[in-house]
C-alpha cells in the first residue's frame, strides 16, 4: 500500500490500497476531530463545527470498513494516537482541521481513479465535502484543493 506521506506524487492504481489509504485518513480525522471537539469550549461555533465533522468522518470510516470487509479485506487499524500539535484554541482547531481535510482530499482523490460506480461517486462526494470543509476551516481557496 502506498501512502501519500511516502510519495505525494504517487498515483494509486489498486482500488483496495486506495480504500485502505482513505480509511487511514478517516481514522486520523476521527481522532483529530474528537480531540478538537473535546478540547474547545462546549457549544461554541468552532466546537460544534468540529463535532459535526467528527460525526461525518466516523460515518465515512465505518462505510470504508464495511466495504473492505465485504471485499474480504482486513481494514487497516487506527493508530493509537496521531500527532496534532497543541489544541488549546480555536486557531489550533482550525490548523488541525485544515491539515486533516487537506490530507483527506488527497486520499479520496486517489480513490476516484481506480474505482467505479457507487464507490467512485462516494469518493467524489468525499473530495468535494473535504475541500469545502477545508475552506470552512479557513483554508485558502485553490484550483486543486489538497494537492499543494
Amino acid at each position: 500500500m502506498k501512502t501519500h506521506d511516502e510519495d505525494p506524487d504517487a498515483v494509486e492504481t489498486d482500488p483496495t490500497d486506495a480504500l485502505q489509504n482513505a480509511l487511514a485518513g478517516e481514522h486520523a480525522a476521527v481522532y483529530a476531530y474528537g480531540l478538537v471537539a473535546g478540547r474547545l469550549d462546549a457549544q461554541t461555533p468552532v466546537q460544534r463545527q468540529a463535532a459535526t465533522a467528527f460525526t461525518l468522518h466516523r460515518k465515512r470510516r465505518d462505510d470504508l470498513i464495511a466495504w473492505l470487509v465485504k471485499d474480504e479485506q482486513a481494514p487497516v487499524d487506527a493508530e493509537p494516537a496521531y500527532t496534532t500539535g497543541p489544541v488549546n484554541t480555536a486557531a489550533d482547531a482550525r490548523r488541525v482541521a485544515q491539515q486533516v481535510e487537506s490530507g483527506l482530499v488527497r486520499s479520496w482523490l486517489a480513490v476516484v481513479g481506480p474505482t467505479e460506480g457507487e464507490r467512485r461517486a462516494y469518493a467524489c462526494d468525499a473530495v468535494s465535502e473535504s475541500a469545502s470543509a477545508l475552506l470552512a476551516w479557513g483554508g485558502d481557496p485553490t484550483a486543486l484543493p489538497g494537492t499543494e
